[in-house]
């Protein structure tokens, strides 16, 4: 899966966490045939970290399938964030899990990406308008936002 699934996969999070009712799960279909199925937790429906809300997609062909699910939440430095975990079992994925975890005001995240061998791909934070990021070699590039 590439950055247009996984933006297509919060996107349909967002929207779905944005709704009303139980525990549901809403199947959508792609202009392309791939089916998309959303699964919101009404307990959590209003929360700004709707935890239980999930995206899932998967080829009935080979059995692969990419995940996307509100796990919980828990204070880093103080600041109360929302962890997302995105999951992949195509082999052709670069990436096979992300760990996302982001702040109310969306003004602190952490972005870790890891190979299916459990090792670190790379590394973004953003903490007071500074962005840090660490590939896989270790090399640090880190910026300062205009805010």
């Amino acid at each position: 899966m590439n950055v247009k699934w996984l933006i297509v996969a919060i996107l349909l999070i967002a929207v779905a966490a944005s709704g009303c009712g139980g525990k549901d799960t809403t199947t959508y279909e792609t202009d392309n045939g791939t089916k998309v199925e959303v699964t919101t937790d009404q307990k959590n429906q209003d929360s700004w970290c709707p935890v239980g809300t999930s995206w899932k997609t998967s080829n009935p062909t080979t059995g692969e399938e990419v995940s996307m699910m509100y796990t919980g939440s828990k204070e880093v430095d103080g600041v109360p964030m929302c962890v997302m975990e995105y999951k992949s079992t195509n082999p052709e994925d670069e990436v096979a899990r992300v760990e996302y975890m982001f702040s109310e005001d969306s003004e602190t995240f952490s972005w870790k990406s890891y190979y299916a061998n459990g090792t670190v791909m790379s590394e973004m934070t953003m903490k007071d308008g500074k962005t840090t990021m660490i590939d896989e070699n270790g090399k640090v590039t880190e910026f300062q936002s205009n805010q």
